[in-house]
């Protein structure tokens, strides 16, 4: 298991797997002093999550990275990039983790930005965007809460089409692209300078 520097061990949070499978979480004892809880599925290098939590210091943003060498690598920017004492990160699979442990009704916003694409057709089972996730994304989130998505991969963008068509009468579908994004990833930048097609989508809960 991942130890957090003891610089940090006050602004970070990391629940021992034997204490999660018990019960729901509790968001008011988690962020005692915020009203507005947000999540980022696959923080990665933490980029995005650390520029919009400082962006953001009356809002609580929940950073969940399955993969160890990318949760390692965005702690340590976290270390050095956060200004307020408004995120905390957790090493596990985000879909169980909203799936199991995130109670309904308890978040404004989550956001996917370049989930792995899983491009070969027997892997495609493994993608978070799918309908069925979406649809346990939505159960998630408060009235009016928002689910933010972009990948760059085409047939990923093509497929993310197809799977939230699925399901968009239960959602309000705003236009969403480049210009409309208050924080950007640093791959979102990459790709953007290299001529690479982003697709966009906003989704709000009724």
């Amino acid at each position: 298991m991942f130890e957090y520097p003891n610089s940090l061990a006050e602004k970070m949070w990391l629940l021992p797997l034997e204490n999660w499978a018990f019960q729901p979480l509790d968001f008011s004892t988690l962020f005692p002093s915020f009203k507005e809880i947000e999540i980022e599925i696959g923080f990665s290098t933490a980029f995005f999550l650390s520029a919009y939590s400082n962006k953001h210091p009356e809002k609580a943003l929940l950073g969940i990275e399955k993969n160890i060498k990318y949760f390692k690598k965005g702690f340590h920017i976290l270390e050095r990039r956060l200004e307020h004492e408004n995120v905390k990160i957790a090493c596990f699979d985000a879909i169980a983790f909203l799936r199991e442990l995130t109670p309904f009704n308890s978040l404004d916003a989550i956001h996917i930005y370049f989930p792995d694409p899983w491009p070969k057709r027997r892997h495609r089972p493994k993608r978070i965007v799918n309908a069925e996730n979406i649809m346990m994304m939505r159960n998630r989130l408060k009235p009016g809460g928002k689910i933010y998505i972009a990948t760059d991969h085409p047939d990923y963008g093509e497929w993310m089409k197809i799977q939230l068509k699925e399901v968009d009468q239960h959602f309000i579908v705003h236009p969403y692209n480049y210009s409309k994004r208050e924080v950007t990833t640093r791959w979102e930048e990459k790709q953007k300078k290299a001529g690479w097609n982003i697709h966009y989508f906003l989704l709000e809960k009724p």
